[in-house]
């Protein structure tokens, strides 16, 4: 038996990197999962890969910057399995730019995929938790939710407010049986962060020193973080509302 037998789960960002992680993650512990994202083709594939899976998996295609079609995923889950357990905010991006160097439009654009896109799948994934008795919310902020980094200035901002965001529904649903978490990643093995370290003069050394800049010694897999969102996810966690789960290797204990 799974942690998440039968549980109905959304994961939004479910096409690569970490969300990728979290939907196989909930599919072998037998959740009923919808990878919700705007790459099709990657989703489909993440989704096709978990055949044979204890639970199942299914794509739905969804431009988050759209507030009506992140109201029809939420309603999609809600129509064909008739509720929603899990709602798991992960899609994500950023610019590296420091304030004065952010524009509008770079501002606006990072804001309404992390923290725009979060607000209102909590919000329409709440509404119909409400209807059947309760659910969880597991977000995907960042350890940047806690402390500040240079050039990051946006992005520090949206995982703050995610971080909040999770703290404020669990002070205002907990009594009706509705949990919110989040958790922490420190630097992560995925292809947004290859994409961003082939961007330097020097990938390699560059990963270095972000190894090093963790109390182990190394960046962490999207499995590891995907674990702490499934124990997160589950009655396991029944006790655990409000929480930022820091998940970085130790980074932020370091001075």
């Amino acid at each position: 038996m799974g942690r998440l037998n039968n549980k109905i789960s959304i994961v939004t960002g479910g096409a690569s990197g970490i969300g990728a992680a979290i939907v196989r993650e909930f599919a072998q512990q037998g959740a009923t999962v919808i990878c919700g994202d705007v790459q099709e083709e990657m989703g489909r594939q993440v989704v096709a890969d978990l055949d044979g899976a204890p639970g199942t998996a299914s794509f739905f295609e969804v431009d988050l910057r759209d507030l009506d079609q992140v109201r029809a995923l939420i309603d999609h889950a809600v129509d064909t399995h008739g509720r929603l357990d899990v709602m798991v905010p992960n899609a994500g991006l950023q610019y590296e730019k420091i304030l004065t160097d952010t524009s509008e439009q770079e501002y606006d654009h990072m804001m309404a995929v992390n923290m725009k896109a979060t607000f209102f799948c909590c919000k329409h994934a709440v509404e119909a938790m409400l209807k059947t008795g309760g659910g969880n919310i597991v977000a995907t902020a960042s350890v940047l939710s806690l402390v500040a980094e240079p050039s990051l200035a946006a992005y520090c901002a949206t995982k703050a407010g995610i971080m909040n965001l999770m703290k404020s529904i669990a002070t205002d649903y907990g009594a009706k049986g509705i949990r919110a978490n989040c958790v922490c990643p420190g630097y992560i093995n995925t292809p947004l962060g290859d994409k961003f370290f082939e961007s330097l003069p020097d990938p390699e050394a560059a990963r270095r020193e972000a190894d090093a800049l963790h109390a182990l010694g190394r960046m962490g897999e999207a499995d590891e973080v995907a674990r702490c969102v499934s124990f997160l996810a589950s009655d396991e966690a029944s006790f655990v509302t409000g929480s930022a789960m820091v998940v970085d290797g130790g980074l932020s204990c370091k001075v």
